[in-house]
């Protein structure tokens, strides 16, 4: 039999439309309408070296409906703290302008601009587990790459994306208070009739924040600042192992290009010493292309050397019991390495401009389900 072929949204795009297209609120909203997955996460970085995720996610396998939240914080100096619980009932009101299961409600604000976050899942099952609050205030468009639908053999992936926004956040971690303000991004994605490993076999997920080189440290704000995001993945081989991509730039809490063609390579490959079975690679460049909001080409190149180790996540371990066999069954075994690049640099090469160099953080997820 020959494989299902994967056809990415960007190749869809008639010649002389516009590849990257903004988004509309619909396209945040919940779906929940097939056989697959659907996650609503906000990725933060603050000013206090603060960064991580929340994450409430919803997947429909095996004639079983599972509601998770997942949440990620690390700061410099301290121990990462990752915790993954049921989230037991996904309830959504106003047209999916609010939502929320036990520990992580999220609720946006009539036009969209503003999206409100309470966590409470850690601190709810144990007293020294996290709590934290945030206010995303976006701060430019969402884009979409074509209609933001790959399509994947039967099934099909969607992600839809808000790259800029101003956070406020406060909350508790190992025990210790903090308030601080900072930048976010957040990215709704959705699976259609279609298992989430058959989605894809590698990602590679960046968020880098940093200023450009020669900046003050008097200067260095989140409103100042750059970041880069990308979330590419390789579909498996029987979808033909086809790249698909999405990547942004924002500067000063703005979206400044969008970019539709990543590439990632992955260098200096090593047996994962913690068992998970998995070369693990120790430096990683990507490179994307695309164009500025005002029409000009654009390439980013991140050379990526993410020496910190956050945390493993065994897939695994972390789903029901059923859906765990018939994903064990299937596949070896998915494992997650969140790790941090405490020490990073972006060249940016625009149409007509002189390059420069974005001096910063990132935090770096690498997916593997082989």
């Amino acid at each position: 039999m020959a494989p299902k072929k994967t056809i990415t949204a960007a190749s869809l795009v008639h010649e002389g439309h516009p590849i990257a297209t903004q988004t509309v609120p619909t396209d945040f909203a919940w779906r929940r309408d097939s056989t697959g997955s659907e996650t609503q996460t906000l990725y933060f970085q603050l000013e206090n070296g603060c960064l991580g995720f929340v994450q409430i996610a919803w997947a429909y396998l095996a004639l079983t409906t599972t509601i998770e939240t997942n949440a990620m914080f690390y700061i410099p100096g301290q121990p990462c703290v990752f915790e993954s619980h049921n989230g037991h009932n996904l309830k959504v009101h106003k047209k999916s302008q609010e939502y929320e299961c036990k520990g992580l409600a999220m609720s946006w604000n009539d036009d969209q601009t503003q999206l409100t976050v309470k966590y409470t899942a850690g601190k709810e099952r144990n007293p020294k587990g996290v709590a934290a609050s945030f206010i995303f205030a976006r701060t430019s468009d969402g884009y979409k790459i074509g209609d933001a639908k790959n399509y994947i053999g039967d099934g099909s992936a969607s992600h839809f994306f808000y790259p800029a926004g101003e956070i406020t956040a406060k909350g508790e971690l190992n025990g210790v208070k903090f308030e601080s303000k900072g930048a976010g991004l957040f990215v709704h994605a959705h699976s259609a009739n279609i298992m989430p490993y058959n989605v894809g076999a590698e990602w590679n997920m960046v968020y880098f924040i940093g200023y450009r080189e020669g900046t003050a440290e008097d200067q260095k704000k989140a409103a100042n600042a750059f970041t880069y995001n990308v979330l590419q993945y390789e579909t498996p081989a029987n979808a033909g192992s086809v790249n698909c991509s999405n990547a942004s730039l924002t500067e000063s809490s703005q979206l400044k290009a969008v970019l539709w063609d990543t590439t990632v390579e992955h260098f200096d490959e090593e047996l994962d010493p913690n068992g998970s079975g998995y070369k693990i690679p120790k430096r990683l460049v990507f490179t994307s292309a695309g164009k500025t909001t005002d029409g000009k080409k654009i390439k980013v190149t991140f050379d990526a050397n993410p020496a910190m180790r956050l945390h493993d996540i065994d897939v695994l371990h972390e789903m029901p019991y059923v859906i765990r066999r018939l994903v064990q069954a299937l596949i070896t075994k998915p494992f997650v390495f969140e790790r941090y690049d405490g020490d990073s640099k972006v060249v940016v090469e625009i149409e007509g401009e002189e390059p420069f160099n974005v001096h910063g953080v990132a935090f770096n997820e690498l997916t593997l389900m082989k």
